[in-house]
């Protein structure tokens, strides 16, 4: 079984215990285009692109969320957000592109113009995150804690997704969960020091039940797409 995953800081967990298959690491944009073009059979993929893509199959259990401020999908700003000319969006996320616009038009109330220079920053991940921890959570709009302060569910922003002409051996699934599992129960001894250890055990949640798929049902509905009905693993 071939593997994507991303190279940032909250995906340390996953893969601490794995033994089965090869492991490619890229951007969660550039690998949904790995998991359609068959380089990869499963991916850890932007939650927008299960949403609005696919059809794949969903290993339940398992996801990178929040339920509150998450640190790693926040917008930058040096005066007030609604003041700012334009906001930067990144590149390598399709699902916190779309929070934003979500939050933005619903939890804000304003609209920025989206271009490269824009005064206010959308960043992701290790970078989002030494910036954060530069600022001490200063002129940052944390967009975890915006939908949480909002809809009062759980953010998922990235799921792990199956092709649908992959066929896994038979126990090969169930085995990935547990090694993730596995893993993220001791994320607390895999952080490097005390910032990342509450960045990996208070900030990401690594779950996928019931409360997350009402949060994902929730994030299609306020961005005015039909939610599909996905098949659980």
């Amino acid at each position: 079984m071939r593997i994507g995953c991303v190279p940032y800081d909250h995906a340390k967990p996953f893969g601490v215990n794995w033994k089965v298959g090869e492991v490619v690491w890229d951007h969660p944009k550039e690998l949904v285009g790995r998991l359609k073009s068959g380089e990869v059979d499963l991916a850890l993929v932007p939650v927008w692109e299960i949403l609005t893509g696919g059809p794949y199959r969903v290993v339940d259990g398992l996801g990178v969320g929040s339920r509150g401020e998450v640190r790693s999908v926040v917008v930058f700003h040096d005066k007030r957000l609604s003041d700012c000319d334009g906001i930067s969006l990144t590149p390598h996320s399709m699902s916190s592109v779309q929070l934003w616009r979500v939050v933005s038009q619903g939890a804000l109330g304003f609209h920025l113009e989206e271009k490269e220079s824009g005064e206010a920053r959308l960043r992701i991940g290790d970078e989002a995150l030494r910036e954060w921890t530069e600022r001490k959570g200063r002129g940052v709009t944390d967009l975890g804690k915006a939908w949480w302060d909002w809809m009062g569910k759980p953010f998922v922003f990235a799921v792990w997704a199956l092709r649908t002409d992959f066929n896994p051996k038979s126990g090969e699934i169930e085995k990935f969960r547990e090694e993730c599992l596995a893993g993220i129960a001791k994320r607390a001894e895999l952080a490097k020091g005390e910032l990342e250890k509450e960045y990996l055990t208070k900030c990401i949640r690594y779950e996928l039940g019931k409360k997350e798929k009402e949060g994902m049902a929730e994030f299609a509905k306020r961005s005015g797409v039909t939610m599909r009905k996905i098949e659980f693993l």
